[in-house]
């Protein structure tokens, strides 16, 4: 890569594959000795926290510095980034690296592969392409990316490729088990205990098609836990026999809601979470919105029977 200085940059509320390809690319970038800064909107949530190289990312980028390229990974579209968008798109070539299907190309340069199971699977394949040295810290933020983005494997999105870059990754030291442990079997009692309240509010639709919880600010409080620790928990609901679509609606400030939509076989909910300015994947996708909580279940369910 001819240029120096990189400003890498992921969405808003960052999953593990968006925090993950931004370390693995920003450590193979210094690796290069390239100066890199790596920005979110928020500090890094739990458990991307966690990750190697987590602490060098920031909230606040020097203004004055000047960058050879900008790339924002794992987003599909640039409202996303949040509200510093302004200030990543000075930068030029803004680089778009991303595989969501409703990703809007935004990029002077676009890198956007649907069929690809992460955007940590993309980052791997740059890093080959660009002849930059993989070490362990890279190798762990490229296979936490995979390895959550899929499912543990258990997802539809899983593939030779992504199988075979997990791998490779292992041969560098990374311990599948020790990861999983530290990403995903991480609940605090106040956690629990939010799963707890969270079960209880499961509600089914359209003839036990539609499994839906919530996540109220009330329950959070209740139970002392954080926002995050609610991540996960629209698996609950997908896992029940005969559900299609899965919802877990959490609430995040008064009269605002974060929708997450999960599918198990033919609904594309990246398509449904379209109608309401939303996107994300085929089977994993989400949304935001205002509004009293029973008005949007009701506007959220009469689209949602349409797809079913």
């Amino acid at each position: 890569m001819d240029g120096q200085r990189f400003l890498l940059v992921t969405h808003r509320d960052p999953d593990v594959d968006g925090i993950g390809s931004i370390l693995a690319f920003g450590k193979a970038l210094l690796n290069a000795e390239k100066r890199v800064v790596l920005f979110t909107e928020k500090p890094v949530p739990s458990p991307s926290n966690l990750l190697k190289g987590a602490g060098m990312v920031v909230q606040d980028p020097c203004p004055e510095e000047d960058f050879d390229a900008v790339v924002v990974l794992d987003c599909s579209e640039m409202t996303r980034v949040g509200a510093r968008r302004s200030f990543v798109e000075k930068y030029k070539p803004l680089i778009n690296i991303d595989h969501h299907e409703t990703n809007d190309f935004f990029g002077d340069l676009n890198l956007v592969d649907t069929g690809s199971s992460s955007t940590g699977e993309l980052v791997y394949k740059v890093i080959k392409a660009a002849r930059l040295t993989i070490d362990y810290d890279v190798a762990e933020n490229i296979f936490a990316a995979i390895q959550t983005d899929t499912g543990s494997f258990r997802y539809d999105n899983t593939t030779a490729a992504s199988m075979k870059i997990a791998a490779e990754m292992i041969s560098y030291g990374v311990k599948p088990s020790k990861l999983s442990r530290k990403l995903m079997h991480g609940y605090t009692k106040s956690g629990l205990r939010l799963l707890e309240l969270a079960l209880g509010s499961v509600e089914y639709y359209h003839e036990n098609t539609i499994g839906m919880m919530t996540v109220s600010l009330e329950m959070i409080e209740k139970t002392g836990a954080q926002a995050e620790d609610s991540e996960g928990f629209v698996d609950f609901p997908r896992f029940v026999l005969g559900v299609e679509v899965a919802v877990l609606i959490s609430q995040t400030d008064e009269n605002e809601y974060k929708f997450s939509l999960r599918s198990n076989n033919r609904v594309n909910v990246a398509l449904l979470a379209s109608r309401f300015a939303g996107g994300g994947h085929a089977k994993a996708a989400g949304f935001s919105r205002r509004g009293s909580i029973d008005v949007l279940k009701r506007e959220f369910l009469r689209e949602a029977v349409q797809f079913l």
